[in-house]
């Protein structure tokens, strides 16, 4: 069993892997709260029986996808009542903050689950361990037992498999809070999102290559969430997929499309969102940011030409905003009769269309 993350690459402990597990296992930091470093008799013994369990008891070898440095050890082995399964980790130190225990577990779990067929997993880690208390509830695990166990108190953290995840994308031709404040538009799409946390929604202005004043707004529109916003410079950070999966709603702004587009295939941005998608996060975008969900479009380039481009097509068909513009409508409607199988959606600026897994629900009315 061998997979890879954007970052990791994960394969089973082998053999050859001890002197690499011996030096974690004697890493002061690395066992803080797992007991201490043991003698090397333990260390021989665990890993002995590490590479011996039996399956579905599976240990994993992290290494990095580009210099191939080892980082850690992850595990989905029996609980201690054997009517569960426990995720377990390790990572040395230099490679903590950097996001790649989030990428790592977050693979493992859902490898794990699929491969095992099992509803849940748990993981204890000791209450004053933060960090891991912390890692484990990004993951979207919840506490549900504390408990004493090897003379401290642990916390015991479970995930369960969704039955099922509504995939969900709203598409604005006007209105929002780039125009309304307060918006009913943009309070139907917090009102989609099933949570009794404050809200995750990040803002992506790439369209307007990123104008101060729209991202502005954007924050004086939803104080009440916990709001943040991803710029194109972010989307080179090693870390910007464990920001998006992590955000409730993901909310994109108007300007230009073929840009847009432009941009986030040169980052692969477009794939982190449709793995978003896939993952439950919603997808709300006004005009441009809500063209480029749909299998083609057609606006202006940078010269103010209209033209065809592909979009994301995670929506079948095409999409036309700002329907009651004359000249765009006079140039859609001439695109569209060489396309005669496409599926079109025409909206006027007060309208939205709200999709869920891939299939229109409603036509609601902006403002």
């Amino acid at each position: 069993m061998k997979f890879k993350t954007n970052n990791c690459v994960i394969e089973r402990l082998q053999p050859h892997h001890y002197k690499d597990i011996h030096t974690l296992y004697s890493n002061t930091q690395v066992r803080t709260y797992l007991g201490g470093v043991p003698d090397d008799s333990y260390i021989e013994a665990s890993f002995k029986g590490m590479v011996e369990a039996p399956f579905p008891n599976t240990y994993f070898y992290i290494t990095l996808r580009t210099t191939g440095e080892f980082i850690g050890l992850v595990s989905i082995d029996e609980y201690h009542d054997k009517d569960l399964y426990e995720l377990s980790y390790q990572f040395l130190p230099q490679y903590w903050g950097r996001g790649l225990a989030f990428e790592v577990l977050t693979e493992v779990i859902e490898e794990g689950m699929n491969c095992l067929n099992i509803p849940s997993i748990v993981a204890e880690t000791q209450t004053a361990n933060k960090a891991s208390c912390l890692l484990l509830e990004k993951l979207g695990m919840q506490k549900v037992q504390v408990l004493e166990r090897f003379g401290h108190e642990q916390a015991v953290y479970e995930l369960r498999k969704n039955k099922e995840i509504s995939r969900q994308i709203i598409a604005l031709s006007g209105g929002g809070f780039s125009q309304h404040f307060p918006s009913f538009i943009d309070d139907y799409i917090l009102r989609q999102c099933k949570s009794n946390k404050r809200l995750n929604i990040c803002f992506i202005p790439t369209a307007s290559n990123d104008a101060q004043g729209y991202i502005d707004r954007f924050y004086s529109a939803f104080q009440h969430c916990e709001a943040t916003h991803i710029l194109q410079n972010d989307m080179r950070d090693k870390n910007i997929r464990e920001r998006i999966l992590a955000q409730h709603i993901i909310y994109v702004g108007g300007g230009n499309t073929s840009f847009l587009l432009e941009k986030w295939r040169q980052y692969c941005f477009d794939d982190v969102l449709k793995e978003a998608y896939q993952n439950g996060v919603i997808l709300a975008g006004i005009s441009a940011g809500a063209m480029c969900w749909f299998e083609k479009c057609f606006s202006e380039n940078k010269d103010n030409i209209y033209e065809e481009c592909d979009g994301l097509g995670i929506l079948p068909g095409a999409f036309c905003p700002h329907y009651e513009d004359d000249e765009r409508k006079q140039a859609f409607n001439n695109w569209k009769e060489s396309q005669p199988t496409l599926p079109t959606y025409t909206l006027i600026d007060t309208e939205t269309l709200h999709f869920k897994d891939e299939k229109l629900v409603a036509k609601i009315q902006t403002y």
